[in-house]
């Protein structure tokens, strides 16, 4: 399999995001606490090497706030790519939502496909979608 260039791999991401909706996603529930929902698109996962990429979405149970426009965020969708035998993630890419569940307004689009990796924190959101994808792969 060709690896995708991060110009390629960004324009696909920009496309799939752009027509983001709880229509078209099949969102698998991870897990929950007493702050928030976790969910996965199984059907986005994308294994290159050993690194996967896939859609996740996090459902707050209380609204937050976006720092910069003080806007009240209920839910993020974003692509991750974790780094199988390094156990670290990084974002490539995320918008946060005024709704639950990716619904509402846009308060914010972000493009990330330069960020560094970071590891996976044991009992955080990052290691129950880690988990699942780096099994699968």
């Amino acid at each position: 399999m060709k690896k995708l260039t991060p110009f390629i791999t960004a324009t696909i991401f920009t496309a799939s995001m752009s027509c983001i909706s709880n229509a078209h996603a099949e969102w698998k529930e991870l897990g929950y606490n007493e702050v928030m929902a976790v969910y996965v698109d199984l059907d986005t996962a994308n294994v290159s090497g050993e690194k996967v990429q896939i859609m996740s979405m996090l459902d707050f149970k209380r609204s937050g706030r976006n720092p910069n426009n003080k806007e009240t965020v209920n839910s993020i969708i974003g692509l991750n790519e974790y780094n199988c035998p390094e156990m670290s993630y990084r974002p490539i890419a995320f918008k946060e939502f005024s709704g639950s569940k990716g619904t509402g307004k846009v308060v914010s689009d972000n493009n990330t496909p330069d960020s560094k990796f970071e590891p996976v924190i044991n009992d955080s959101w990052t290691a129950g979608v880690f988990n699942v994808v780096c099994q699968r792969k």
